[in-house]
């Protein structure tokens, strides 16, 4: 069977929605699917080329002004006729989309209907129903036992506070038509539908993302070599990693390192992201909080290094301040057997086990977090054991394999 990927970029190093369409696409090839990637690149590579026995078209993308995206993410047609092209040259029978924007405008998801027998969208985020990330229910009064009760529902006026000037009325309601030509409809996480149904969107299945545990595995030289490189023996690690940005915690992770440094002197935060202008705005912030000389900003690390970031760290934290729809990060820091403090907004609650893999907490709340993490840096021997537990936890449940089973259910 011929299997056509959508990802609006395509590489093993980066995460997110990018690695899983990925891994789903060499996954899909191992299961002796023909498979073909169609993909945006920022760089100047566009053209054909060849990525672990799998054709990809690689096509130019490129960012564009906030005030006219929500109008090309429905329609652009030079990526349409460039997406027509390949689908004629590839005649796919399955066509699966990896999230949508203005890269790779929705209008593909129609576009594919006509030549493929089957098309799938997974969404990875709620760009189907808001164009950035949703965080207008983000409130102290959540915890583990109420944050079931939150809405997502988007009026009239979260919808222009969101958009601001870019408000496009028809932009909601014209992807909703484009998402009828999907045989299914995919999401990351229960909390991601309940967002989505909740806005008008149907016709979906959740399908926790997996990973692929064979290439998980913490290589103990490496990691001794990369303590002594940054000068981290015999220090407590909390890793914080990901597109940082203020949704992400980043501020919230430098409030708790004021507690945290008090209880825990040899506690250090290693923040792993790519630099960017938020990057400058927590270090000024570390610095005007005078815990500057405790965060240490390593910058991006390829996804398949990561493990051995994992391997050198006591624990993980995931304060995310959003409904951050499926964390990749948690089942890395578990399948490395590292204890995960993760937010109570969106969907780490569904990898995360309280108490058993980890701590949920409320990233909002400076005194829970900080609490959260002296607890664990304080108890090695709680760390391991929910570790060990997380690693077990997704063997069982979080697996590339098991993903990919459930998907090719629907191919058919």
């Amino acid at each position: 069977m011929k299997v056509s990927i959508v990802s609006i970029t395509f590489s093993r190093d980066e995460g997110g929605a990018v690695g899983i369409a990925y891994d789903q696409a060499v996954e899909l090839k191992k299961n002796n699917y023909d498979v073909s990637v169609f993909c945006g690149t920022y760089q100047n590579d566009s053209g054909w080329f060849n990525d672990s026995g799998i054709s990809v078209r690689k096509i130019k993308i490129s960012h564009s002004r906030h005030l006219f995206r929500q109008y090309i993410c429905l329609r652009n047609f030079k990526v349409e006729k460039e997406f027509v092209n390949y689908l004629k040259k590839e005649k796919p029978e399955i066509v699966h989309f990896n999230d949508l924007y203005y890269q790779l405008p929705f209008s593909l998801i129609k576009i594919a209907r006509s030549y493929a027998k089957k098309v799938f969208f997974t969404a990875h985020d709620v760009m189907t129903i808001c164009p950035v990330k949703l965080n207008h229910f983000v409130n102290s009064k959540y915890n583990i036992y109420n944050i079931k009760d939150v809405n997502y529902h988007l009026t009239l006026k979260h919808q222009i506070l969101y958009n601001k000037k870019a408000f496009n009325p028809l932009r909601n309601i014209i992807i909703r038509h484009y998402l009828r030509y999907a045989d299914k409809i995919f999401c990351v996480s229960e909390e991601l539908k309940k967002a989505l149904v909740q806005n008008k969107i149907k016709n979906i299945e959740v399908v926790h993302n997996g990973l692929d545990i064979e290439k998980w595995d913490v290589d103990p030289v490496k990691v001794n070599f990369l303590k002594k490189q940054k000068k981290l023996i015999d220090k407590k690690i909390i890793l914080f990693a990901g597109r940082l940005s203020g949704n992400k915690g980043g501020h919230l992770m430098v409030d708790m390192m004021k507690t945290v440094r008090n209880e825990i002197p040899g506690a250090i935060m290693l923040v792993l992201g790519e630099r960017s202008a938020y990057t400058e705005q927590m270090k000024n912030y570390a610095v005007d909080k005078n815990v500057a000389d405790k965060i240490i900003f390593n910058g991006h690390v390829p996804r398949s290094e990561m493990k051995n970031y994992y391997g050198l760290c006591d624990i993980v934290v995931v304060p995310s301040a959003y409904l951050d729809p499926f964390p990749t990060v948690n089942l890395e820091a578990m399948i490395c057997r590292k204890p995960v403090i993760a937010s109570c907004f969106g969907g780490s609650r569904e990898a995360v086990n309280d108490g058993k893999t980890g701590l949920i907490v409320n990233a909002l709340n400076s005194k829970a977090l900080s609490e959260a993490i002296t607890r664990l840096l304080s108890t090695p021997e709680i760390c391991r054991r929910m570790g060990g537990e997380g690693n077990k936890l997704i063997k069982e449940k979080f697996t590339l394999a098991r993903q990919i089973k459930k998907i090719v259910n629907f191919y058919g």
